[in-house]
């Protein structure tokens, strides 16, 4: 991207004037750089800050006089932002359906929806996903003219969306309603005994990206828990799942499923050492099992299929069932990914493959509750040493 001549100023958090004068700005993919005539340069990661530059410890940059070319400067600063807050809400490996401009809270902003997530992008404001699964209902309300999008605990209100507002509704219905239909298609293949009815009531049940009772399950069809584990579990894995199983409360354990790209599916196994089946052999979405131990404030999470090749621990509070759902939830919004729950904060916050994923840690408070829960993990080395690393993990 070019570089803008022009003039900044830099205020404090109390709107004192730290800097200011001539300078020049240069973007590229993740940062923007100010740089004063004759000063030190400004540097900040685009993803740290809102659309007005606010550089989120109450510090601001103001940039003015840049000729005629500030609108095409704004326009690529606005986009760079935009692209580069996508990543920090850990979007960017999910297909991306449309985009569309609107307003949210009062504010203009660019809403984009993803095959399984919405994430609004506000000029003012802090930017924010929600899952499509977790989408309740889609209102339009007449007297605003704006969409109301219930589900995951909050509202979103969108609207000023002009001469695109009946596509956008129809849209983001669309990508719920595609969402459910490709999920109740896979449950009705990983369970061909189940009748129209059954497929109905555990599409209705196990939303993707949910963590939901083997009982729970049970009540939709009796033979519906050893199916799934038969299905589910690799062989390799069996002696992990067996060990776990066998601690826990038959009726604690819970189950979920999550559609899953491949070439994602790849890299994660790649990361963890995998040395699986090819990536185009492998069924889009994968299983997992939360294990909440007897006895113990400590819920182990084993992903059986695809690219899970540990099992990961994690701290639990009263009720567990709400507590896991947290965790559900924290998951799902780093779209199941293991570095951003792994990796020490050393890692997120000095490495700069990984900045993002501290970025997301202060963005997205489900992550960041998932990642204080986080205990540690247990390598499917053998049986013998992961037994060994459990016994540690569990040892609070």
């Amino acid at each position: 991207m070019p570089a803008y001549s022009g003039k900044y100023q830099h205020l404090s958090s109390r709107g004192a004037p730290c800097g200011q004068g001539a300078c020049e700005l240069s973007l590229d993919l993740e940062a923007c750089t100010v740089t004063p005539a004759g000063g030190i340069p400004l540097s900040f990661d685009l993803g740290e800050v809102d659309a007005t530059l606010d550089l989120g410890n109450g510090e601001r940059i103001v940039l003015r006089q840049f000729g005629p070319a500030f609108g095409r400067m704004c326009e690529e600063l606005l986009a760079a932002w935009r692209d580069r807050t996508v990543r920090c809400l850990l979007l960017e490996d999910l297909e991306e359906v449309e985009r569309f401009n609107g307003s949210f809270n009062g504010s203009a902003a660019e809403i984009r929806i993803f095959g399984s997530n919405l994430a609004v992008l506000p000029l003012g404001g802090k930017a924010e996903q929600r899952r499509l699964a977790d989408i309740d209902a889609v209102t339009f309300d007449e007297a605003a003219y704006a969409f109301h999008i219930c589900g995951g605990g909050a509202e979103l209100k969108i609207g000023k969306l002009a001469k695109r507002t009946e596509e956008f509704g129809s849209v983001l219905r669309g990508a719920v309603d595609g969402l459910r239909r490709r999920a109740a298609e896979v449950l009705h293949q990983t369970f061909p005994f189940l009748d129209a009815g059954g497929v109905r009531r555990l599409a209705a049940l196990v939303p993707e990206g949910h963590s939901v009772k083997l009982t729970a399950w049970a009540g939709v069809h009796p033979d519906l828990p050893e199916a799934l584990i038969a299905q589910a579990v690799d062989q390799p894995l069996r002696p992990y799942f067996d060990a776990l199983r066998a601690k826990v409360r038959p009726e604690s354990l819970m189950a979920g499923f999550k559609f899953v790209r491949q070439d994602v599916a790849a890299e994660e196994s790649e990361a963890e050492g995998s040395a699986e089946a090819p990536a185009e052999t492998r069924a889009p979405l994968f299983f997992w099992f939360f294990f909440p131990l007897a006895g113990r404030d400590v819920a182990a999470w084993e992903a059986t299929t695809g690219h899970g090749r540990a099992t990961y621990f994690f701290r639990t509070i009263t009720p567990v069932e709400d507590s896991i759902a947290r965790l559900t939830r924290g998951l799902a919004l780093v779209n199941f990914r293991r570095e951003p729950v792994y990796l020490p904060d050393a890692s997120l916050d000095r490495e700069a493959r990984f900045h993002r994923y501290a970025i997301g840690r202060r963005k997205l408070p489900d992550m960041a509750e998932l990642r204080a829960a986080f205990l540690g993990r247990a390598i499917h080395s053998s049986i013998e040493e992961w037994a060994q690393q459990y016994a540690e993990l569990t040892r609070i």
